[in-house]
């Protein structure tokens, strides 16, 4: 049954005014029937009614899940030749977007599993706000084609760190057509990352691996004793020599390794340097 309200006020707009701020939605998504019109010793009566479709409560869901998360922002949904477009607005959308896209993905996943449950005809969904989606896949693009002109040059191949199926797609499309590189999907699930491959060239041994987590992985077992075996004699970091022709102007990258072409851009710390105190109490 759809949500209603009967309100009286001295005027029909003001009684319908009224209503909407109870229900809490625009005019265009209620149905107004006016019980009485009022005059001068009686007030106009009305009574507003939610218009509920497929795209409205996919809409009042989406709402919910920012509510939850404690945000201002509000979701606009669209059919687009039954592809659902789903574009949050507000000044706290940043949060709703999350680092590399993180948040939006998650309501993209949420809003999917209510369409099975609802056995909705929409099987495709896309989430965006403030056009990140667009960026993103322009960032991807140059990203891929750099990272293609980087094998191609030093006949390796070049493990990307994990992502999910939008940014993989980006990445062999944009190479799609490359003469000097291809693309393939390696790993399961959560770890799920492309590979290129230089094309026209000798490979030489190993790859560049951009996967941060399975270079720590492989560290912890080189370094790592077994049956009392000792440690190796060969230093666990070595200093080397950063290549910044390859740093774009501008970017300021995490340094953990030479090898990371696609980490998050770190905020450079300033102020004066902090002392750790060795014992003893602070005068």
């Amino acid at each position: 049954m759809n949500k209603f309200v009967e309100v009286k006020a001295s005027t029909i707009d003001l009684a319908v005014a009224n209503a909407l701020e109870q229900l809490g939605v625009a005019r265009d998504r209620v149905e107004v029937e006016v019980l009485a019109k009022g005059g001068l010793f009686s007030k106009a009566h009305v009574k507003v009614t939610v218009i509920e479709t497929a795209l409205t409560k996919v809409q009042d869901f989406v709402n919910g899940i920012l509510d939850k998360m404690g945000l201002a922002s509000r979701a606009t949904v669209t059919d687009d030749n039954g592809t659902l477009n789903i574009e949050i607005t507000g000044e706290d959308s940043g949060t709703a977007i999350g680092y590399r896209g993180e948040a939006l993905d998650a309501i993209q996943y949420l809003v999917l599993t209510y369409l099975n449950q609802e056995k909705s005809e929409f099987k495709k969904v896309v989430v965006d706000s403030e056009n990140y989606r667009e960026k993103r896949r322009e960032t991807l693009t140059a990203l891929a084609l750099r990272l293609a002109e980087k094998a191609h040059r030093t006949a390796r191949k070049i493990e990307l760190e994990p992502m999910n199926p939008f940014e993989r797609r980006v990445i062999h499309s944009a190479l799609a057509d490359s003469e000097i590189a291809s693309t393939v999907s390696e790993g399961e699930e959560n770890n799920r990352h492309v590979v290129i491959t230089p094309k026209g060239v000798e490979l030489k041994g190993g790859r560049r691996n951009n996967n941060r987590r399975d270079r720590k992985d492989n560290r912890d077992r080189d370094h790592g004793k077994k049956d009392g075996a000792k440690k190796a004699d060969k230093p666990r970091h070595q200093k080397t020599e950063r290549n910044y022709d390859d740093i774009p102007d501008g970017k300021v990258y995490s340094l953990l390794s030479d090898d990371d072409d696609f980490v998050k851009p770190t905020a450079v710390k300033t102020g004066p340097p902090k002392f750790k105190s060795f014992g003893g109490n602070k005068r």
